[in-house]
């Protein structure tokens, strides 16, 4: 068991963004120094800003780790003239993260970690996108591990990572995930990685779900996790399980760090109160997620309108509930179950009206080319459905030329892209540079975790949109005459 330091890496971590915008490398290593004292045995590198150069800023961070910490180092990066230039000037043996089930990733990152004696991560994902069955997983894990042979690449030195997505909205992966690396560490000697705390997306008291995922994975196979060692909690996971495994011979390094330590625990009885508040209520229905929303709103359109509906009861619900997901009273499996209850009226809605009389306007979202990423933007398509918008979902991996072709033919004012990777962000630009000269009359917004007001600013967008709520605040502004949404440019 050895676990990966997360903390050098950007990705929805606004102190070290700001630390590599500011090229401040008294905090990366400051990071590095602290991950090696919690425990760490490997650190994980990432340079990933679209802001900056990767492959000189990946190259800079592995110096100054390297400068203070003896620790193995995790190349964080799909780019190969940046992995090659960080492998070229490492002292050691590097694992690079990461190569996954598309042929053209394969050949052109394998050469690279041969000719540097690296060991290398494999993605169990591949150009169909994201898996979704421990039998794909493993299928794809297969091809790496051959393809890595045919390059003399021993399984010992690889490392396969068998996904972790967000339970909140796919919960029946995590099993998935679990039986994949079961069986792969049955059949072959490669090594599994695990990206831990993507697992509680969305959810309060996270590390609640990311320690009990962490354990789950560790007693299903996983060798290396990749978490923050500075939280107390992770690390008592993985000590607990070095002793139950028998890792840890005679409990001795468990007995060590935590023979004088005293950790708190309570014990709390409460017994809630049933609600008093009716079921009967639509907007009460649709803030518990409850099925029987569309019951109730069949019932109301036997006395009212189908647009009064809409407009009275539907919109100022999901405004609630938006609010409170905004405020961080209402967390991501509520936030989709209540558009999934709003969604059961909307249809009770389009029985009564022909054709598109419900829609309030024409919106295209697509998530840009190179980028297998989805779930995002599924919620936002669920979100802005419910408020009576049609959406035009292209899907994901999408080309630039598919997008404006869409928007001219369908005459579309507003157009949402979406992009989660560093390096599909150029395609993104290149997107709305064939919309701003294809479809002048078309707003465009973005988002994605890589993304920023600045940078989508820098890419040409009009709007910059942090979750659903933002999409729906521009929606409204461009087809309602809603509240103005100040654009970026």
């Amino acid at each position: 068991m050895r676990v990966i330091g997360e903390r050098i890496n950007p990705t929805g971590k606004k102190a070290m963004k700001q630390a590599l915008l500011e090229k401040n490398y008294g905090f990366v290593r400051t990071q590095a120094i602290e991950q090696t004292d919690a425990g760490a045995d490997i650190l994980d590198v990432n340079a990933g800003l679209p802001e900056i150069d990767e492959k000189e800023m990946l190259v800079r961070l592995i110096r100054e780790v390297q400068a203070v910490s003896d620790l193995p180092v995790q190349i964080d990066c799909g780019k190969p003239d940046a992995i090659e230039a960080a492998l070229r000037i490492y002292c050691g043996k590097a694992i690079v993260n990461s190569v996954n089930g598309e042929e053209k990733t394969l050949r052109a990152i394998l050469p690279l970690v041969r000719k540097y004696g690296a060991a290398v991560v494999g993605l169990t994902m591949d150009e169909r996108g994201l898996p979704h069955t421990c039998e794909q997983r493993v299928e794809i894990a297969e091809k790496i591990i051959k393809t890595c042979a045919e390059y003399g690449i021993p399984e010992e030195d690889i490392y396969i990572d068998c996904l972790t997505l967000t339970a909140s909205a796919e919960q029946g992966q995590a099993e998935e995930t679990l039986q994949a690396m079961r069986e792969i560490k049955q059949k072959y000697r490669v090594r599994t990685v695990l990206g831990v705390s993507n697992i509680s997306f969305g959810l309060p008291n996270r590390q609640i779900v990311n320690t009990a995922f962490l354990t789950a994975a560790m007693f299903a196979g996983l060798d290396c996790p990749i978490i923050n060692p500075n939280i107390p909690e992770n690390m008592q996971a993985v000590a607990a399980y070095k002793v139950l495994s028998g890792e840890d011979k005679n409990c001795a390094a468990y007995t060590e760090k935590y023979g004088n330590v005293k950790i708190a625990t309570s014990v709390t009885s409460s017994a809630a109160a049933p609600s008093a508040q009716s079921f009967d209520d639509i907007s009460h229905a649709i803030r518990k997620g409850l099925p029987e929303a569309g019951a109730i709103a069949a019932k109301m359109l036997q006395t009212i309108p189908p647009l009064e509906l809409i407009d009275r009861y539907l919109i100022p619900a999901l405004n609630a509930v938006g609010d409170e997901y905004k405020k961080g009273t209402l967390f991501l499996p509520q936030l989709i179950s209540a558009a999934e209850s709003a969604k059961l009226c909307f249809d009770e809605v389009k029985k009564l009206l022909p054709g598109e009389s419900t829609a309030r306007g024409k919106i295209v979202l697509a998530t840009v080319r190179g980028d297998i990423h989805d779930i995002g933007k599924n919620i936002v398509k669920t979100v802005l459905e419910n408020y009576g918008y049609k959406v035009i979902d292209l899907g994901r991996n999408v080309p630039p030329e598919t997008i404006a072709e869409t928007c001219e033919r369908e005459h579309i004012l507003l157009c949402g892209l979406s992009a989660l990777m560093t390096t599909t962000v150029p395609s993104m630009e290149e997107t709305i540079r064939l919309l701003r000269s294809r479809c002048p009359d078309c707003r465009i917004m973005v988002g994605g975790a890589v993304l920023n007001p600045e940078y989508a600013r820098k890419i040409g967008a009009d709007w910059y949109c942090k979750d659903a709520n933002a999409d729906v605040k521009i929606a409204r502004f461009i087809f309602e005459n809603g509240e103005e949404v100040p654009a970026l440019r």
